[in-house]
């Protein structure tokens, strides 16, 4: 299963934390942040939330474009276009 492009793809915030009790290799990292240090939700990671807007539980703290973020930015944004 491949993943579609997210916003979180091109945020400097983003991280990747290992789970160990991952069952699958979709499962084997937990993408996390300062607005979500337990878990990005799935409407954001997977859903095409676009996370320069408001969400529940995010304190705030929103996207902050990465360095070198604007083809994966891109991508997403064609992504939730197309949708």
């Amino acid at each position: 299963m491949v993943r579609e492009p997210n916003i979180c793809d091109a945020c400097a915030r983003l991280r990747l934390r290992r789970n160990p009790e991952a069952e699958t290799s979709a499962d084997l990292w937990t993408p996390h942040c300062d607005a979500f240090p337990e878990k990005v939700p799935d409407a954001i990671f997977f859903g095409g939330f676009d996370h320069r807007n408001p969400y529940p539980g995010d304190n705030g703290i929103r996207f902050v474009l990465k360095d070198y973020g604007e083809m994966p930015l891109r991508l997403y944004e064609e992504r939730v276009r197309a949708s």
